[in-house]
């Protein structure tokens, strides 16, 4: 696991997608607009998974406790080639019940969030700007994409250390699609049905002409979009991280360590 110092950090977006280009394209909301406004919330300190967990992870968690394998796995264990990708084809109570086991939990949105971008907003978790080649992330609408292991990609980590939080698998967080404090924007998707995802996939964005499917896909890899899934659904992109509080006597003892965003 890697550290998160406690403090503030900068979440959501202010900007706005005044063309509707994301509803031009069939998209079910605009670009921003469940991620406004942008704030500075507080987050204590906590550790991160540096990795998404892996099939092998998960395989001693489902023998351990009897829990049903993932079905992609097509028996009781994982290819003996995908041991160290991410776990995939898990639910949300699938992730919940691995890390309450291994005792950690799932993150929550803040969490998630502040991990990908550090306490300065970077606007993905290598930088400000955007680069297809630092994470398992489709380079066209035509790449098709593939799971890969775990830490293939060290140069798209976070500034503590998190890699992978953008690219290869969507990862389950804790909390419920709402709107943030002070938005003004209105969603019928809104509510206690839909729980989050983070930090898109290999699968890429769907079908689009060229143009805008890089478009799509740089705006899609922000560290700050938020996608809705159900919280019983399996995909076979979707998998997940824990995080484990800090103790209050670590802080006494050796504080936060300053980190360079």
């Amino acid at each position: 696991m890697v550290a998160v110092p406690a403090g503030e950090f900068t979440m959501g977006s202010s900007e706005e997608d005044k063309s509707n280009h994301a509803l031009s394209l069939g998209l079910f909301k605009p670009w921003f607009a469940d991620e406004s406004p942008e704030h500075r919330p507080f987050s204590n300190s906590y550790f991160i998974d540096k990795f998404e967990v892996t099939n092998r992870q998960f395989y001693i968690f489902c023998q351990a406790t009897d829990h049903k394998p993932p079905r992609i796995w097509g028996g009781p264990k994982y290819p003996e080639d995908l041991a160290q990708h991410p776990v995939t084809h898990v639910n949300f109570y699938d992730a919940s019940a691995y890390a309450q086991w291994v005792g950690k939990r799932l993150p929550t949105e803040i969490e998630w969030e502040k991990a990908a971008r550090g306490d300065r907003g970077r606007v993905y978790p290598w930088g400000y700007k955007f680069q297809v080649d630092v994470a398992n992330i489709p380079q066209s609408s035509k790449a098709k994409g593939e799971l890969k292991p775990v830490g293939s990609y060290p140069q798209g980590a976070s500034v503590y250390g998190a890699e992978d939080m953008v690219g290869n698998a969507w990862e389950w967080v804790w909390d419920y699609y709402l709107p943030y404090p002070e938005s003004k924007y209105s969603n019928k998707n809104y509510g206690e049905k839909y729980l989050l995802v983070r930090g898109l996939s290999y699968m890429g964005v769907g079908h689009f002409p060229e143009k805008e499917y890089q478009k799509v896909v740089r705006l899609k890899s922000r560290a700050a979009y938020r996608q809705k899934l159900h919280p019983l659904v399996r995909e076979k992109d979707v998998g997940f991280r824990c995080v484990k509080d800090r103790h209050p006597l670590f802080e006494k003892w050796f504080g936060d360590k300053k980190t360079p965003s």
